[in-house]
């Protein structure tokens, strides 16, 4: 039997969340110290898989015209897959082809779904594959895709429907085409449901369904005492009086879709993180998964901190967090 994935999410660049294109140069937004140091750490803690968010940090030779100031080298990327690989991790590459978080491809974001883009993208997975050294799967985001997460943005674009499917198989299939497996989020599973089924066959994605709050009604956590996660989530739901966290939409969708949607056969890597502040989302999002789920339709899961990979107060609390809490749920809801 394969061996379960058990990994971590960090980001060589933040361009992806920030809805800006090379803000910042690299070296403000990523310490080459911690990163060695957050490797080590991987490996340490018996984890097997590392996914980065490479987005415009490297100076792609297909595409140079959309690297940060400061963008590490190609031959830089390679090093780290190579250094990944010698203590046992795959190094997989992330690019979020998302509309609400591409700005990394910087003009190209703003080419959606025509020809120029379609041949960006496909250089860019076909490089990273190259520069990766023919990783297992290349991670395509895909996350958040939605009028209701782009309307705040300043460019705002949202591919629906047929559109939308269209180019998520177009990206699919660049990632097929070279041997690799195509890995996203799970928000367009739940968000358009029957679409995904008419359009996504199980064996065409891995999906990683993501939650960072607790299960177990005994955790649940009063919104009013989540000052970060109110504010947040104030501008998507302002009509709701939400008081618990159980009754925040997306955890209601997330009970609905995440088990009945595996029923057709798709894999799951599921995701956690400290992120919300939860102590308890790594076991329980394990236990979840491990009492309701077929075994063999859960590759392994991953945790992500959501912060730049630098070194400052927060970043310290986040990653120790982190390997611990992580670690500590592998342990006692999988025994290994």
């Amino acid at each position: 039997m394969k061996e379960k994935i058990w990994g971590i999410l960090l980001h060589l660049s933040p361009d992806v969340w920030t809805g800006a294109w090379n803000t910042q140069p690299m070296g403000e937004v990523f310490d080459e110290a911690v990163w060695l140091d957050l490797v080590e750490r991987t490996a340490k803690a018996g984890m097997n898989t590392l996914v980065v968010d490479v987005a415009n940090a490297i100076r792609y030779d297909s595409h140079p015209e959309i690297a940060k100031e400061g963008a590490y080298s190609v031959d830089w990327m390679r090093k780290q897959v190579k250094l990944c690989r010698e203590k046992g991790i795959a190094l997989i590459p992330k690019l979020n082809f998302s509309t609400e978080h591409d700005a990394w491809l910087g003009e190209y974001s703003r080419m959606i779904s025509t020809s120029i883009y379609y041949k960006v993208a496909k250089d860019l997975i076909e490089e990273v594959y190259e520069i990766f050294d023919h990783p297992e799967y290349i991670h395509l985001g895909m996350d958040e895709e939605s009028p209701e997460c782009i309307k705040y943005s300043e460019y705002a674009v949202c591919r629906q429907g047929e559109l939308y499917f269209h180019d998520l198989k177009y990206l699919c299939d660049c990632v097929s085409a070279l041997g690799a497996k195509p890995w996203i989020w799970s928000s367009p599973l739940y968000d358009m449901s029957e679409l995904f089924k008419e359009k996504i066959s199980k064996d065409e994605v891995v999906i990683s369904p993501y939650y960072y709050y607790a299960f177990r009604p005994e955790h649940y956590t009063r919104i009013s005492s989540q000052k970060l996660y109110a504010e947040h989530y104030a501008k998507y739901y302002p009509d709701l009086d939400i008081e618990f966290v159980e009754e925040d939409p997306y955890l209601v969708n997330f009970r609905l879709k995440a088990l009945p949607m595996m029923e057709y056969g798709y894999k799951y890597i599921p995701c956690a993180s400290v992120d919300c502040r939860c102590v308890y989302n790594s076991k329980e999002i394990m236990e979840y998964f491990k009492k309701y789920a077929n075994d063999d339709q859960i590759l392994g899961y991953i945790t992500a901190p959501w912060v730049m990979t630098v070194d400052d107060e927060k970043t310290r609390v986040y990653f120790e967090e982190t390997f611990r809490l992580f670690r500590e749920a592998r342990e006692q809801v999988y025994g290994e």
